[in-house]
C-alpha cells in the first residue's frame, strides 16, 4: 500500500489538535511559525519540511484535555517533560517519523540545559526553535481577548528576556527578524491559518507501507486516544482484536482482517475531541451532551478519508455506530450500504464497551451481552449471523474483549 506521508502527518497532527477541544490550531500556528522562522534563517527546504513536520507533531504526546490547556496557557510546569517522552516514543515506533522524535523529546529543555547535553547541535537548535515558538503561541493565548498582532511587542519582550536561560539567542533574533511584520502574526488568525496551510504542500512523499506498518500507524493513532481518558483505556486495542478474531471467523482474507483490525484501532479517533467531563460523567448525558458524543464517528471519518490510501478503512472506522435499519449516526446508513467488515466492528464496538468498565456501570457478563446484541438483531440494528457467530464462540470473544492490552515498545 502506497501512503502519502504529508497527508500522514497532517491527519495525525488533526488528531493530536482535537484534544484542545476548543482551541484547536495550536500545532498548526507553532508550524506556520516554524516554517517561517526556517525561512527567514535560510534553512534548505529539506530541513524546512523537516522543521515543519516537527512543529504539526510535537505535541503527538499529549492525549488530556487538561494537559493540553496547561500546554497553550502555561509558560512552564512541573512534569512538562512527560509528554515530550512519551511523544518521543510514538514517533521512534514508526521509521519514517522517526527522524523527528530527538526534536520532539527536548522541545520543553530549556537551552541553559539543552545546551550542555551531548547530542548534534541540529537536534538542539531544532528542539529550541520549536519550544520558543510553542511559547509564544502559549504567551498570545494567556490574553485570548487580546489580537495576537496587538499582543506583538508584548510577547516579543517576553521573548527577548528569556535569551540565554529557556532560549538560544540566535534562535531569538530569528523569531524576531521573522515575525517584525503584520503579516506573521494575522496569518494565525483561524481563516488565515487554514488559508496558508492549505497553500503549503511539500509535495508528494511517498512511502510504502505494509499491513503490518499500516498497523503500526494506526496503533500510534489510538494510543492517543486510549490515553485520553481511564474509561477509553484499551477499548480501541479490544475492539480491533475483536474485530479480527470475527472476521476470521468469516473466513476474509488475511489483508482484509488486518485492515479491519486496523480500522477497530482508528474507529474512535473522533472522540478526542469530546471533553473528557462528558467521557467521564457518572449519570445521564444531557441531550447537548450526546449530541457532543455523536459528533465523534463523523471527525473519525474525516481525519481518515483525507489519507490516500485509506478510504475503505475510513467508511468501516466511521460507520461503527451505524444500525442497518438506517437508526444509527452519523450517516444514517442502511443494509444495503453497510458491508460485512462495517458489520464486524459495529459489533465489536458493542461487545467491547458493554464488556468494559465504564463511569456509568460495571463490566457486563457475557449473557447479557449477547442478549443486548440479541435485541440488536430483533430491532434489525445488527447482523444476525454475525451475532450468532459471536454467540457461538463467547467465551473467546469475551476473553478478547477484556484482556490487557501489550502496549508495543
Amino acid at each position: 500500500m502506497k501512503l502519502d506521508l504529508e497527508q500522514l502527518i497532517r491527519a495525525l497532527s488533526n488528531t493530536v489538535d482535537l484534544v484542545g477541544v476548543d482551541e484547536i490550531q495550536h500545532g498548526k500556528r507553532v508550524a506556520f511559525m516554524t516554517l517561517t522562522c526556517a525561512e527567514k534563517a535560510g534553512y534548505s527546504r529539506s530541513e524546512a519540511t523537516m522543521l515543519f513536520r516537527m512543529a504539526l507533531l510535537h505535541d503527538c504526546g499529549v492525549s488530556s484535555t487538561k494537559v493540553h490547556r496547561q500546554i497553550i496557557d502555561k509558560l512552564d510546569w512541573v512534569g512538562t517533560d512527560l509528554h515530550c517522552l512519551i511523544g518521543e516514543r510514538r514517533l521512534r515506533q514508526f521509521a519514517p517519523l522517526a527522524p523527528l522524535a530527538d526534536a520532539v523529546r527536548y522541545h520543553h529543555t530549556r537551552w541553559q540545559v539543552l545546551k550542555e547535553l551531548p547530542l548534534p547541535e541540529e537536534t538542539k537548535r531544532h528542539a529550541n526553535l520549536i519550544y520558543l515558538l510553542d511559547r509564544v503561541d502559549a504567551l498570545a493565548t494567556l490574553q485570548p481577548d487580546v489580537s495576537r498582532l496587538t499582543g506583538k511587542d508584548r510577547i516579543c519582550k517576553k521573548v527577548l528576556s528569556l535569551r540565554h536561560t529557556y532560549f538560544h539567542p540566535e534562535i531569538v533574533e530569528i523569531f524576531l527578524a521573522a515575525s517584525d511584520n503584520e503579516a506573521f502574526w494575522i496569518t494565525m488568525e483561524p481563516t488565515h491559518l487554514e488559508d496558508f496551510l492549505q497553500s503549503h504542500r511539500s509535495g508528494m512523499d511517498e512511502i510504502v507501507v505494509d499491513v503490518d506498518g499500516l498497523y503500526t500507524i494506526a496503533t500510534i493513532f489510538a494510543e492517543i486516544v486510549d490515553a485520553k481518558s481511564p474509561f477509553t483505556a484499551e477499548h480501541s486495542r479490544g475492539v480491533a482484536s475483536l474485530a479480527r478474531f470475527i472476521a476470521e471467523k468469516c473466513r476474509l482474507t488475511p489483508s482484509v482482517c488486518r485492515q479491519i483490525e486496523v480500522a477497530g484501532l482508528l474507529h474512535d479517533l473522533g472522540k478526542l475531541q469530546v471533553p473528557d467531563m462528558i467521557l467521564e460523567f457518572e449519570g445521564s448525558l444531557s441531550r447537548e451532551e450526546r449530541a457532543t458524543m455523536h459528533h465523534h464517528s463523523f471527525v473519525t471519518h474525516q481525519i481518515l478519508n483525507k489519507i490516500r490510501g485509506l478510504e475503505d478503512i475510513a467508511l468501516w472506522a466511521s460507520n461503527h455506530h451505524e444500525k442497518l435499519n438506517g437508526s444509527g449516526y452519523p450517516f444514517r446508513r442502511t443494509a444495503e450500504t453497510l458491508t460485512i467488515e462495517s458489520r464486524i466492528i459495529m459489533i465489536a464496538d458493542i461487545f467491547q464497551a458493554l464488556a468494559q468498565n465504564r463511569p456509568y456501570r460495571d463490566s457486563q457478563s457475557p449473557e447479557i451481552i449477547i442478549d443486548i446484541l440479541k435485541q440488536g438483531v430483533v430491532r434489525k440494528e445488527l447482523d444476525a449471523e454475525l451475532v450468532q457467530l459471536v454467540e457461538s464462540e463467547i467465551e473467546t470473544c469475551y476473553a478478547i474483549a477484556t484482556a490487557p492490552s501489550v502496549k508495543m515498545n
